[in-house]
């Protein structure tokens, strides 16, 4: 009694379908607005700034998803106490030029700003501490978020919207001797550059065995 066999090129075939539905599904996942931010979750956490203090921080904006975006900065204050914060300065810059500086509480926004899916671009944050500022600013807090709201500019996905955030907090010292020094900070975690690269080197490889496994198929069904 002869038992059926299934022919290699079958076995290619229906791996080849399995690979092709699992990566139209992450396709498709990835076919939405995505925005990320590095640092993830605190952009600025500054104790005891004095007088004449800045403390300067950078952002990488990266947009992981399938489609391009326009994307929007804002600044939202957190807590009851404004009074340090209605008084920091900030500055931002890009890679090219100066994008504000002024008072962060009044702070309306960037303008939009294009990103291409897949890519990523850098935005610097200085806050300063005026030098100007006497004994009634010792000891007091300014807590705020800074918004990252990405939004659709093509047809397919105009009405999807993303957002993410950081914190901000900075903290007065209790002496209000002029300082004048940047504070430092830490590294920032390595950015997220996976690809479905992997899925296309699998079925690669599965098209060079599987044409190898049909050419030696053949050649022992001719020499039967």
């Amino acid at each position: 009694m002869k038992h059926g066999r299934v022919s290699p090129f079958v076995l290619l075939v229906a791996s080849i379908l399995v690979l092709v539905m699992v990566n139209v599904k992450t396709v498709k996942a990835e076919d939405k607005i995505t925005i990320d931010i590095l640092p993830e979750e605190v952009l600025f956490n500054v104790d005891n700034m004095k007088p004449g203090d800045w403390a300067p921080r950078t952002v990488i904006v990266q947009n992981n998803g399938g489609l391009n975006f326009d994307y929007y900065v804002s600044v939202e204050p957190n807590g009851d106490s404004k009074k340090l914060y209605n008084e920091l300065i900030v500055e931002i810059h890009d890679a090219d030029q100066l994008l504000y500086n002024g008072h962060l509480k009044d702070f309306s926004g960037l303008p939009p700003r294009s990103l291409e899916s897949t890519t990523e671009e850098e935005l610097n944050f200085t806050i300063r501490f005026p030098v100007h500022l006497g004994n009634d600013y010792q000891g007091l807090d300014a807590n705020f978020s800074i918004l990252f709201t990405a939004e659709g500019m093509e047809d397919v996905g105009k009405n999807d919207s993303d957002e993410q955030s950081v914190a901000g907090a900075v903290s007065s010292d209790g002496n209000s001797s002029s300082g004048g020094s940047s504070s430092s900070f830490g590294g920032l975690p390595l950015p997220n550059t996976a690809t479905n690269i992997f899925n296309f080197l699998i079925i690669g490889a599965l098209l060079i065995i599987g044409g190898s496994l049909i050419i030696l198929y053949n050649r022992k069904k001719v020499s039967e």
